[in-house]
């Protein structure tokens, strides 16, 4: 069962990026300090089953280095709570917000 890794160092993120050239992975922004992100990871942690890609996050609170060197290597503009879907280095999938659910990020996942 996987397990959410959380990323601390630019090359925590570096080692994601190119983990992804393996297999998808999905990334969480989240803020510790927000009702909507905190909904947004129990839908995230949803993935945890054997099937589902390897899984990371960064706190932005404690990694906003970490958040905002992601946000530059994938073209994506920051929000918590964001889950991003990326394969072969690329985000494929950008959800934030509301739209972080469980049964959207799986579909995503298969159509990666």
């Amino acid at each position: 069962m996987a397990q959410v890794q959380e990323l601390s160092t630019t090359a925590d993120a570096d080692a994601m990026l190119e983990a992804s050239h393996d297999a998808p992975v999905y990334l969480l922004k989240h803020s510790i300090a927000c009702p909507i992100s905190a909904r947004g990871q129990m839908e995230f942690v949803g993935l945890e089953g054997d099937a589902d890609p390897p899984l990371y996050a960064v706190v932005v609170q404690y990694a906003r280095e970490v958040s905002s060197y992601i946000a530059d290597k994938l073209g994506v503009q920051h929000e918590t709570p964001q889950a991003i879907l990326i394969k072969d280095g690329e985000a494929v999938d950008v959800k934030s917000h509301g739209s972080i659910r469980l049964a959207d990020l799986r579909t995503a996942v298969q159509a990666a």
